[in-house]
């Protein structure tokens, strides 16, 4: 199985907030222009910074989408590989954009992902997705969310699936030892998806369930002749 990363890569399709921030308040004031006409915000961000994403008039998040490519498109900067790279070495390839283009000489580049999320399936008391506004959550932190496992939840064989690239990785794991403090493990990644297997016990009673609903629906349908022929007579 292939090794999973320990530090969050950018991925495909992850939607990145950007903001620069310096004191060239002028330059700042092209690149603000620029961003709000290619996102459409509506209204113009301070002198001193620039949010190259912003948020629409109806609430809903823009930013700057990673494309199937990998690359982001910026104001003024133009294209910009942004797959297999960490936030921060992001960052400072955006801030040595400015700095060679000579547009700003000091920027404060950040980046958030405004799409972190992970997923939950399976034997839990809450299975869905699990937004991540601030871009951390551990293992437990999740598994608290999503009300933890149910009683017919395998804590034995639990399985992690992580998006790598252009491949998915698989990895199981035990909830009952210290496994799960396996910095692999322990802080989970933008769109991680966490399955709990169900155990003997529901695989039993799921069994017992298709055992029995034919026999209760061939007795709905015996009760139904009866009562037609007690009808008619």
């Amino acid at each position: 199985m292939q090794a999973i990363p320990k530090l969050f890569k950018i991925n495909k399709n992850d939607l990145l907030q950007i903001t620069i921030e310096s004191l060239d308040v002028q330059a700042m004031a092209v690149f603000n222009q620029t961003s709000v006409s290619t996102t459409s915000t509506g209204t113009l961000p301070s002198a001193a910074t620039a949010n190259a994403s912003g948020a629409s008039s109806g609430g809903s998040m823009t930013g700057n989408l990673v494309d199937e490519k990998g690359y982001i498109t910026l104001p003024l900067l133009g294209i910009i590989k942004a797959e297999g790279l960490t936030k921060e070495e992001l960052a400072e390839e955006i801030k040595k954009e400015f700095i060679d283009k000579k547009i700003v000489l000091d920027p404060i580049v950040t980046i958030r992902v405004l799409n972190y999320k992970i997923t939950i399936l399976g034997e839990v008391n809450h299975p869905g997705v699990i937004p991540v506004p601030n871009e951390k959550i551990t293992l437990p932190e999740a598994l608290g969310l999503a009300g933890d496992l149910t009683v017919y939840g395998r804590r034995d064989n639990a399985l992690l699936v992580r998006m790598v690239g252009n491949k998915l990785v698989y990895k199981r794991f035990s909830l009952n030892n210290d496994q799960i403090f396996d910095k692999d493990l322990y802080y989970l990644q933008n769109n991680d998806l966490i399955y709990i297997e169900g155990n003997k016990a529901k695989a039993g009673l799921s069994e017992r369930s298709t055992q029995t609903i034919p026999i209760f629906l061939s007795a709905l349908s015996l009760l139904a002749v009866i009562l037609t022929l007690a009808i008619r007579k």
